[in-house]
């Protein structure tokens, strides 16, 4: 049982998650990363498998298919199995489908009819779909961890991804190419990147700040202050439960309720 601390909330407060928020960050900068590396192998990979340019837009355009789907299912779980678990099966699902980049043509080829881009446009489709429950999730993450007066800048700092990963995607992407000389090889590192970051999550990370042993009781005090008390008897718990239908009524023109 951790520590009561008398006097202000922020008094021996740690400060742990200013962590949890760094490392959303990163995580979300490596599935940024991930999705736009392929702008910049293109070359390599259409001189290899003979792509011309019109079909090749259309591989890089179906992974807004599957994103668009992976943000949509990627929230709804979230609000089912919690933050956490989400974060970690899509984590590991991106960096598969990074590393399986490297096989996109030969699946082509091999399962459907000899079509090395048809390989590359499901690849990039299930990738999307993967990578889809990151920006999702990120306020969910934010407001579980952030105090009510530290919210705007928790979200804030989840999309500073966003204009990060379009400032970092090239330097890192070209840098990979330059250095390996292999699109393949950049593909792999990424994925391995990602597989580190998702385990170094799954250790430290946990839905809710006291939860976790890292987070001392003033902590939890200054994230919850100002926060609706939690209620937690049976009672409480069956009433903010999704109500059946029937419990609701609705005003007839003489004033009196029909229940429906």
């Amino acid at each position: 049982m951790q520590p009561t601390t008398v006097g202000h909330p922020a008094a021996g407060a740690t400060r742990y998650r200013f962590a949890v928020f760094a490392l959303i960050v990163v995580i979300a900068l490596v599935n940024y990363i991930d999705r736009g590396a392929i702008s910049y192998s293109a070359g390599q990979i259409t001189a290899e498998y003979g792509f011309d340019r019109a079909g090749w837009g259309a591989v890089l355009g179906y992974f807004g298919y599957g994103y668009m789907f992976g943000a949509l299912f990627g929230g709804a779980l979230a609000d089912r199995l919690g933050a956490k678990k989400v974060w970690v099966i899509a984590g590991i699902a991106w960096s598969a489908f990074a590393i399986a980049m490297i096989w996109a043509g030969d699946i082509g080829i091999a399962v459907f009819g000899g079509s090395a881009l048809t390989g590359f446009a499901t690849i990039r489709v299930l990738f999307g779909f993967a990578e889809g429950p990151a920006y999702s999730i990120i306020n969910k993450t934010m407001s579980a961890w952030a105090s009510p007066s530290e919210r705007g800048f928790a979200v804030s700092i989840g999309l500073l991804s966003t204009p990060l990963g379009a400032l970092l995607t090239a330097p890192v992407a070209v840098g990979l190419l330059l250095l390996t000389d292999s699109w393949r090889t950049m593909y792999v590192v990424l994925g391995i990147a990602g597989f580190v970051l998702i385990a170094l999550f799954a250790r430290v990370y946990t839905n809710r700040p006291e939860d976790n042993p890292r987070v001392n009781a003033a902590e939890v005090a200054l994230i919850q202050a100002g926060r609706p008390a939690q209620t937690t008897t049976a009672a409480a718990a069956a009433s903010d439960s999704v109500s059946p239908l029937r419990r609701y009524s609705l005003p007839s023109a003489a004033g009196k309720a029909y229940s429906v």
